[in-house]
C-alpha cells in the first residue's frame, strides 16, 4: 500500500508532472496546489478536493486534492469545544480536506488532506479572543496547522484508528534557527507526537529530510512537507522516503519534493 504526498506547484492537465506522479502509482495520494488533473486519472482513482483561501480571504486559484483508488466515504467533520476553532474550521475548509475512504483491497482509512498557508490567521480574525491552549506557545500566531491540531486533540480517543494526515504543513524545524528564536516548528511537531502520530519520514529515515527547495539560492534544507499516521499504520511502514531531486527538482515539476510512504498492505 503506498501513499503520497505532494505539493503540485500549480500543475495542470498538461503538467509533465503527472507523468511522474503516474510513475509513484500511490493508492492514496494528498495533493496540494492543484490546477487540474489529467482526465485519465478519473479512471484510476476518486477524487475529494476543496478550494484553500488567498490572503485576501477569497478563493485559491489552486485545489487541495484527496485521491484515491478504491471508494470516498463520508466527509469527516473537524470539529473543537472552542467556538472560534470551530468558525476558522470552516473559513479554511477548503485547505483540510478529510474523508474516510475504503481501498480496492478492503482496507480503510481516515485522511485528511493539509494545505497550510505560508501566512497565519489574520490577527484582526481573533481580536479579543482567548486562543491560549491552541495558539503555540513560541509563536505569536495562530495558524492552520494549530486549528488542525485542536480538531485532532477534539477527537484523540478516535486516533487508534488507521489515520492518515499529510500534506504542505509549511513548518520545518530549521525555521527555528532564524534570527529571533524558536517560532514553535519543534514545538508543534512535538504537538503532533503527543497525540500519538508518527511522523513517516523522521521514523524511517532517523533524520530531518529536506522536501523544499529554495527559490533564491536553490538551497535544499527545510522539511515543510509532513506524512503522520496513527500507530496501526506506522506498525506497518515499510519505508517512507522523498521523491527523486533529479526528477522533481531537475526537471522543475516542483519546488516540493513528494513523500513516499509504502506499507505492509496485510
Amino acid at each position: 500500500m503506498r501513499i503520497v504526498t505532494w505539493n503540485c506547484h500549480q500543475a495542470t492537465t498538461t503538467s509533465t508532472a503527472w507523468d511522474y506522479f503516474e510513475r509513484l502509482s500511490p493508492d492514496v495520494a494528498l495533493l496540494q496546489e492543484v490546477r487540474s488533473t489529467p482526465e485519465k486519472l478519473a479512471d484510476q482513482y476518486e477524487c475529494a478536493q476543496g478550494v484553500p483561501r488567498a490572503p485576501s480571504g477569497g478563493p485559491q486559484k489552486f485545489i487541495t486534492a484527496l485521491l484515491v483508488r478504491g471508494e470516498l466515504q463520508e466527509s469527516i467533520e473537524l470539529s473543537s469545544p472552542h467556538d472560534w476553532v470551530r468558525s476558522e474550521l470552516e473559513y479554511f475548509a477548503g485547505n483540510l480536506v478529510a474523508h474516510r475512504i475504503r481501498l480496492l483491497s478492503g482496507t480503510e482509512l481516515n485522511c485528511i488532506c493539509v494545505y497550510s498557508p505560508a501566512w497565519p490567521v489574520k490577527r484582526e480574525r481573533l481580536q479579543g479572543v482567548d486562543t491560549a491552549g491552541v495558539q503555540l506557545t513560541q509563536n505569536r500566531d495562530v495558524w492552520v496547522t494549530d486549528l488542525l491540531w485542536a480538531a485532532l486533540s477534539h477527537i484523540a480517543d478516535e486516533l487508534g484508528e488507521p489515520w492518515v494526515i499529510a500534506g504542505d504543513l509549511n513548518s520545518s524545524e530549521t525555521f527555528d534557527s532564524w534570527s529571533g528564536g524558536p517560532r514553535g516548528n519543534r514545538e508543534y511537531l512535538d504537538r503532533m507526537a503527543s497525540l500519538g502520530l508518527v511522523e513517516c519520514l523522521r521514523e524511517s529515515q532517523g533524520e530531518l529530510t529536506p522536501t523544499f527547495r529554495n527559490p533564491k539560492g536553490g538551497a535544499i534544507k527545510h522539511q515543510m512537507d509532513h506524512l503522520f499516521v496513527t500507530p496501526p499504520l506506522a506498525e506497518r511502514l515499510e519505508i517512507c522516503r522523498t521523491g527523486s531531486h533529479d526528477e522533481v527538482f531537475g526537471a522543475r515539476l516542483s519546488d516540493h519534493l513528494p513523500i513516499i510512504a509504502d506499507f505492509d498492505p496485510t
